[in-house]
């Protein structure tokens, strides 16, 4: 019963929200995230609709579900980045590269197991790849906070919601995976609820902190962000150069 209340109540509050961007037209601020939130919503509608129609289907769609929301919201990653590191465009450049070749690096890594495994699990490489996609999330976005935190970004009410409410559901789904790996697991049916208690929390949070569009605030001086990279930029420009030099000369300095 308690799990068909929570169920029914993150439904309705995804469904609100997404009603609320309209209004407001957040979607088109934070186009990745609200996908991510439509993606979660109708996968939620097509389990039930499996759950109800063909029951022998479900864990086999539960686990392909879960793999393509940690896919969508690792979009959620990205589209903070960039809203974290706007007024700093070389350093979401770096930023932004480095994302992307962390995604590759964990599909290969999962597709490389998958196929020099002896027996192919389409579940259990979708567990795989959901856990070490959330996993990693959780690693980004403790990252992305520190960095706010250490060059007193200048953040507005909807990225600090967003930000807040994500990690805190990802790192209540990481400690569900790492629960779930464990033996009698199925014996504590108690620490199954922690996911969808932590998502409606994050839904809550966005439902606050969403209401309206809050941008943010546009630094009017250099940031010290920008001064350290452009002083890390400079002396690798001068590394390189070094090295170029001692190339042409033939090892001669």
């Amino acid at each position: 019963m308690f799990d068909q209340i929570l169920w029914w109540l993150g439904n309705a509050t995804e469904a609100f929200i997404l009603a609320r961007s309209m209004k407001g037209k957040l979607y088109e601020k934070y186009p990745a995230f609200y996908f991510y939130l439509s993606t979660v919503l109708l996968i939620e509608l097509l389990r039930f609709a499996t759950y109800i129609f063909q029951p022998s289907l479900y864990q086999t769609f539960y686990w392909f579900s879960e793999f393509l929301a940690a896919t969508v919201g690792y979009a959620v990653i990205l589209e903070i980045y960039k809203h974290a590191l706007n007024n700093s465009q070389g350093v979401a450049r770096i930023a932004r590269a480095f994302l992307w070749a962390v995604l590759g690096a964990i599909i290969l890594k999962v597709s490389w197991n998958a196929v020099s495994g002896p027996v192919w699990s389409p579940a259990t490489t979708s567990a795989q790849l959901e856990r070490d996609l959330r996993t990693v999330q959780a690693i980004l976005l403790a990252a992305v906070i520190a960095l706010l935190a250490y060059y007193v970004v200048p953040a507005g009410r909807n990225l600090i919601g967003i930000i807040f409410g994500y990690s805190a559901y990802i790192y209540a789904s990481v400690v569900s995976l790492a629960f779930g790996s464990l033996p009698g697991y199925g014996l504590r049916p108690g620490w199954r609820l922690v996911q969808p208690i932590a998502y409606l929390a994050a839904l809550l949070i966005w439902g606050s902190t969403l209401w309206s569009y809050s941008p943010n605030s546009v630094a009017e001086t250099e940031s010290k962000i920008d001064h350290d990279y452009k002083l890390i930029a400079e002396r690798t420009r001068r590394a390189i150069s070094k090295a170029r030099s001692f190339l042409k000369m033939g090892g001669e300095l």
